[in-house]
Protein backbone atom coordinates (compact mmCIF):
# COMPACT_ATOMS: atom_id res chain seq x y z
CA UNK A 1 0.00 0.00 0.00
CA UNK A 2 1.29 3.53 -0.96
CA UNK A 3 1.96 6.15 1.39
CA UNK A 4 -0.28 8.47 0.02
CA UNK A 5 -3.24 5.56 0.31
CA UNK A 6 -2.45 5.33 3.54
CA UNK A 7 -2.49 9.17 4.63
CA UNK A 8 -5.92 8.72 2.66
CA UNK A 9 -7.39 5.57 5.08
CA UNK A 10 -5.93 7.35 8.00
CA UNK A 11 -7.48 10.55 7.46
CA UNK A 12 -11.01 9.10 6.27
CA UNK A 13 -10.60 6.48 9.40
CA UNK A 14 -10.03 9.68 11.72
CA UNK A 15 -13.22 11.35 10.82
CA UNK A 16 -15.74 8.22 10.85
CA UNK A 17 -14.34 7.66 14.20
CA UNK A 18 -15.68 10.62 15.85
CA UNK A 19 -12.77 13.04 15.25
CA UNK A 20 -15.12 15.45 12.99
CA UNK A 21 -15.01 18.34 15.41
CA UNK A 22 -11.56 17.72 16.61
CA UNK A 23 -10.81 18.32 12.45
CA UNK A 24 -13.25 21.23 12.50
CA UNK A 25 -11.99 23.14 14.96
CA UNK A 26 -8.04 22.52 13.81
CA UNK A 27 -8.66 23.48 10.25
CA UNK A 28 -10.47 27.00 11.35
CA UNK A 29 -7.70 27.78 13.23
CA UNK A 30 -5.60 27.10 10.19
CA UNK A 31 -7.89 29.15 7.86
CA UNK A 32 -8.96 26.12 5.64
CA UNK A 33 -5.19 24.62 4.74
CA UNK A 34 -6.24 21.29 6.25
CA UNK A 35 -9.27 20.61 4.34
CA UNK A 36 -6.99 21.95 1.26
CA UNK A 37 -4.38 19.14 1.79
CA UNK A 38 -6.81 16.58 2.26
CA UNK A 39 -8.63 17.95 -1.06
CA UNK A 40 -5.19 17.74 -2.84
CA UNK A 41 -4.78 14.10 -2.20
CA UNK A 42 -8.99 13.22 -2.87
CA UNK A 43 -9.69 15.21 -5.93
CA UNK A 44 -6.98 14.14 -8.44
CA UNK A 45 -6.54 17.26 -9.65
CA UNK A 46 -3.10 18.12 -8.39
CA UNK A 47 -0.05 17.09 -10.21
CA UNK A 48 2.49 17.20 -6.87
CA UNK A 49 5.43 19.89 -6.63
CA UNK A 50 8.05 20.64 -9.08
CA UNK A 51 10.69 23.15 -9.26
CA UNK A 52 12.70 25.53 -12.10
CA UNK A 53 15.61 27.26 -11.78
CA UNK A 54 15.16 31.09 -12.99
CA UNK A 55 17.32 34.06 -12.10
CA UNK A 56 19.91 32.00 -10.05
CA UNK A 57 17.30 31.03 -7.37
CA UNK A 58 15.20 27.73 -7.53
CA UNK A 59 11.11 28.61 -7.29
CA UNK A 60 8.43 26.17 -5.94
CA UNK A 61 5.36 25.59 -7.31
CA UNK A 62 2.53 23.19 -7.75
CA UNK A 63 0.08 22.57 -10.33
CA UNK A 64 -3.89 21.85 -10.51
CA UNK A 65 -6.10 21.00 -13.05
CA UNK A 66 -6.89 21.38 -16.68
CA UNK A 67 -7.80 24.38 -19.53
CA UNK A 68 -6.25 28.29 -19.34
CA UNK A 69 -3.74 28.63 -17.64
CA UNK A 70 -3.77 30.70 -14.57
CA UNK A 71 -0.95 31.77 -12.44
CA UNK A 72 -1.58 32.69 -8.68
CA UNK A 73 0.65 34.64 -6.85
CA UNK A 74 0.27 34.55 -2.71
CA UNK A 75 1.18 37.86 -0.39
CA UNK A 76 4.12 39.33 1.43
CA UNK A 77 6.02 36.78 3.41
CA UNK A 78 2.96 33.90 2.03
CA UNK A 79 3.58 30.55 0.25
CA UNK A 80 0.97 28.84 -2.02
CA UNK A 81 -1.55 27.59 0.50
CA UNK A 82 -2.75 30.93 1.35
CA UNK A 83 -4.20 31.28 -1.82
CA UNK A 84 -6.11 27.56 -1.25
CA UNK A 85 -9.31 28.68 -1.75
CA UNK A 86 -8.36 29.88 -5.44
CA UNK A 87 -6.77 26.17 -6.12
CA UNK A 88 -9.86 24.55 -5.41
CA UNK A 89 -12.23 26.68 -6.98
CA UNK A 90 -10.24 27.33 -10.36
CA UNK A 91 -8.48 23.64 -10.65
CA UNK A 92 -11.60 22.36 -11.97
CA UNK A 93 -11.72 24.17 -15.46
CA UNK A 94 -8.15 25.97 -15.42
CA UNK A 95 -4.89 24.77 -15.25
CA UNK A 96 -4.02 26.10 -12.14
CA UNK A 97 0.07 27.01 -11.39
CA UNK A 98 0.41 28.12 -7.78
CA UNK A 99 3.79 29.59 -6.82
CA UNK A 100 5.68 29.81 -3.41
CA UNK A 101 7.65 33.58 -4.59
CA UNK A 102 11.06 34.23 -4.05
CA UNK A 103 12.51 33.60 -0.68
CA UNK A 104 9.40 32.34 0.37
CA UNK A 105 7.78 29.06 1.44
CA UNK A 106 9.97 26.55 -0.29
CA UNK A 107 11.65 28.67 -2.63
CA UNK A 108 15.16 29.73 -2.26
CA UNK A 109 16.93 33.32 -1.91
CA UNK A 110 19.73 35.20 -3.76
CA UNK A 111 22.09 37.66 -2.56
CA UNK A 112 19.73 40.16 -4.32
CA UNK A 113 17.04 42.76 -2.94
CA UNK A 114 13.98 41.38 -3.15
CA UNK A 115 11.68 43.86 -5.13
CA UNK A 116 8.67 43.20 -7.03
CA UNK A 117 10.50 43.86 -10.20
CA UNK A 118 12.33 40.86 -9.66
CA UNK A 119 9.49 38.62 -8.84
CA UNK A 120 7.77 39.91 -11.54
CA UNK A 121 10.57 38.68 -14.10
CA UNK A 122 10.86 35.51 -12.41
CA UNK A 123 7.41 34.36 -13.13
CA UNK A 124 7.83 35.49 -16.80
CA UNK A 125 11.02 33.23 -16.69
CA UNK A 126 8.99 30.47 -15.02
CA UNK A 127 6.21 30.85 -17.76
CA UNK A 128 9.37 30.48 -20.38
CA UNK A 129 9.76 26.99 -18.51
CA UNK A 130 6.76 25.55 -19.00
CA UNK A 131 6.24 26.76 -22.10
CA UNK A 132 3.18 28.71 -21.77
CA UNK A 133 3.13 32.01 -23.91
CA UNK A 134 0.30 33.77 -21.83
CA UNK A 135 -1.57 33.33 -18.64
CA UNK A 136 -4.43 34.79 -16.60
CA UNK A 137 -2.60 36.12 -13.20
CA UNK A 138 -4.65 36.24 -9.89
CA UNK A 139 -2.40 38.45 -7.20
CA UNK A 140 -3.48 39.06 -3.85
CA UNK A 141 -1.79 41.77 -1.97
CA UNK A 142 2.15 41.53 -3.05
CA UNK A 143 1.15 39.02 -5.51
CA UNK A 144 -1.40 41.87 -6.86
CA UNK A 145 1.38 43.83 -7.55
CA UNK A 146 3.76 41.56 -9.14
CA UNK A 147 0.72 40.83 -11.20
CA UNK A 148 0.94 44.32 -12.02
CA UNK A 149 4.38 45.15 -12.92
CA UNK A 150 3.93 41.64 -15.02
CA UNK A 151 0.77 43.69 -17.02
CA UNK A 152 3.01 46.39 -17.88
CA UNK A 153 6.17 44.69 -19.14
CA UNK A 154 4.84 42.13 -20.83
CA UNK A 155 1.79 43.04 -22.35
CA UNK A 156 1.81 39.71 -24.17
CA UNK A 157 1.87 38.00 -21.53
CA UNK A 158 -0.46 38.31 -19.25
CA UNK A 159 -4.26 37.21 -20.48
CA UNK A 160 -6.56 38.11 -17.85
CA UNK A 161 -5.61 40.19 -14.63
CA UNK A 162 -7.17 40.28 -11.25
CA UNK A 163 -5.38 42.43 -8.52
CA UNK A 164 -6.29 41.69 -5.25
CA UNK A 165 -5.88 44.86 -2.53
CA UNK A 166 -3.02 45.75 -4.07
CA UNK A 167 -1.31 49.22 -3.79
CA UNK A 168 0.88 50.72 -7.11
CA UNK A 169 2.94 53.13 -4.63
CA UNK A 170 3.54 52.87 -0.55
CA UNK A 171 1.78 56.07 -0.19
CA UNK A 172 -1.52 53.85 -0.87
CA UNK A 173 -1.25 51.89 2.10
CA UNK A 174 -3.52 53.40 5.59
CA UNK A 175 -0.35 55.18 7.12
CA UNK A 176 -1.96 52.94 10.31
CA UNK A 177 -1.19 50.00 9.25
CA UNK A 178 3.02 51.23 8.68
CA UNK A 179 3.20 52.69 12.00
CA UNK A 180 1.27 49.61 14.02
CA UNK A 181 4.49 48.01 15.90
CA UNK A 182 2.91 44.75 15.67
CA UNK A 183 2.99 44.62 12.10
CA UNK A 184 7.14 44.98 12.06
CA UNK A 185 6.91 41.58 13.39
CA UNK A 186 6.27 38.05 11.29
CA UNK A 187 3.28 36.32 12.04
CA UNK A 188 4.26 33.48 14.40
CA UNK A 189 2.22 30.85 12.11
CA UNK A 190 3.85 31.95 8.97
CA UNK A 191 7.28 31.90 10.71
CA UNK A 192 6.40 28.22 11.70
CA UNK A 193 5.47 27.47 8.60
CA UNK A 194 8.75 28.54 6.69
CA UNK A 195 10.57 26.36 9.26
CA UNK A 196 8.89 23.25 8.41
CA UNK A 197 9.06 23.70 4.72
CA UNK A 198 11.97 25.89 3.68
CA UNK A 199 15.02 24.55 2.02
CA UNK A 200 17.10 26.26 4.61
CA UNK A 201 14.84 27.41 7.68
CA UNK A 202 17.12 29.64 9.34
CA UNK A 203 17.02 32.14 6.28
CA UNK A 204 13.72 33.43 7.84
CA UNK A 205 15.49 36.73 9.45
CA UNK A 206 16.96 37.25 6.08
CA UNK A 207 13.36 36.86 3.88
CA UNK A 208 11.49 38.84 6.55
CA UNK A 209 13.97 42.07 6.84
CA UNK A 210 14.33 42.00 2.63
CA UNK A 211 10.08 41.77 2.30
CA UNK A 212 9.28 44.18 5.03
CA UNK A 213 12.04 46.60 3.12
CA UNK A 214 10.30 45.74 -0.33
CA UNK A 215 7.20 46.92 1.18
CA UNK A 216 8.00 50.00 3.14
CA UNK A 217 9.74 51.48 0.13
CA UNK A 218 8.19 49.91 -2.97
CA UNK A 219 6.25 50.25 -5.32
CA UNK A 220 6.37 53.41 -7.06
CA UNK A 221 4.25 52.70 -10.26
CA UNK A 222 3.07 56.27 -12.06
CA UNK A 223 -0.94 56.19 -13.42
CA UNK A 224 0.77 56.91 -17.24
CA UNK A 225 3.07 53.81 -16.53
CA UNK A 226 -0.16 52.02 -15.34
CA UNK A 227 -1.89 52.95 -18.37
CA UNK A 228 0.30 50.57 -20.35
CA UNK A 229 -1.60 47.71 -19.66
CA UNK A 230 -4.10 46.40 -22.39
CA UNK A 231 -4.99 43.33 -20.85
CA UNK A 232 -8.47 42.46 -19.26
CA UNK A 233 -8.11 44.13 -15.84
CA UNK A 234 -10.01 43.81 -12.17
CA UNK A 235 -9.46 45.41 -9.36
CA UNK A 236 -10.17 44.05 -5.85
CA UNK A 237 -10.53 45.37 -2.51
CA UNK A 238 -12.22 44.40 0.63
CA UNK A 239 -14.32 47.54 2.24
CA UNK A 240 -12.28 47.54 5.67
CA UNK A 241 -9.05 46.98 3.07
CA UNK A 242 -5.96 48.44 4.19
CA UNK A 243 -5.17 49.97 1.14
CA UNK A 244 -7.07 53.20 1.08
CA UNK A 245 -10.22 53.64 -1.28
CA UNK A 246 -8.95 56.51 -3.12
CA UNK A 247 -5.79 54.55 -3.97
CA UNK A 248 -7.67 51.70 -5.09
CA UNK A 249 -9.93 54.23 -7.07
CA UNK A 250 -7.39 55.72 -9.25
CA UNK A 251 -5.52 52.13 -9.53
CA UNK A 252 -8.68 51.12 -11.13
CA UNK A 253 -9.30 54.65 -13.35
CA UNK A 254 -5.67 54.52 -14.88
CA UNK A 255 -6.23 50.97 -16.47
CA UNK A 256 -8.35 51.10 -19.70
CA UNK A 257 -11.58 49.09 -19.22
CA UNK A 258 -10.28 47.97 -15.76
CA UNK A 259 -13.02 46.79 -13.86
CA UNK A 260 -13.23 47.40 -9.90
CA UNK A 261 -14.77 45.48 -7.10
CA UNK A 262 -15.60 46.72 -3.83
CA UNK A 263 -16.53 43.87 -1.95
CA UNK A 264 -18.56 44.52 1.61
CA UNK A 265 -17.51 43.36 5.02
CA UNK A 266 -14.02 42.53 3.77
CA UNK A 267 -10.45 43.44 5.13
CA UNK A 268 -7.57 42.93 3.06
CA UNK A 269 -7.71 39.47 4.00
CA UNK A 270 -10.95 38.93 1.73
CA UNK A 271 -9.67 35.81 0.16
CA UNK A 272 -9.28 33.96 3.08
CA UNK A 273 -12.57 35.48 5.47
CA UNK A 274 -15.32 35.23 2.28
CA UNK A 275 -13.78 32.69 0.14
CA UNK A 276 -17.09 32.18 -1.69
CA UNK A 277 -17.07 35.93 -2.84
CA UNK A 278 -13.66 36.41 -3.61
CA UNK A 279 -14.21 32.95 -5.94
CA UNK A 280 -17.25 34.22 -7.39
CA UNK A 281 -15.48 37.10 -8.41
CA UNK A 282 -12.81 35.22 -9.83
CA UNK A 283 -14.28 32.74 -11.69
CA UNK A 284 -16.84 35.41 -13.04
CA UNK A 285 -14.29 37.28 -14.66
CA UNK A 286 -11.71 34.96 -16.19
CA UNK A 287 -14.63 33.16 -17.83
CA UNK A 288 -15.94 35.97 -19.08
CA UNK A 289 -16.52 36.07 -22.99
Amino acid sequence: MSRRTILICAVVLVLVAGGGFGWTRLNRAAVGIPNFYVWKFLSGQSHNGHRAAVNGISIYYETYGHGQPVLLLHGATGFLETMHYFITGLAPAHFVIAVDSRAQGRSTDSDAPISYALMGDDMIKLLDTMHIPSADVVGWSDGGIIGLDMAMKHPDRVHRLVAIGANYDVDGIDPEHFHSPENEQPLPVVKQFYERVAPDPSHFPIMFKKVRTMVHTQPHYTLAELSQIRCPTLIVAGQHDLILPEHTAKLADAIAGAGKIIVPGASHFGPLEQPETYNAIVLRFLDAP
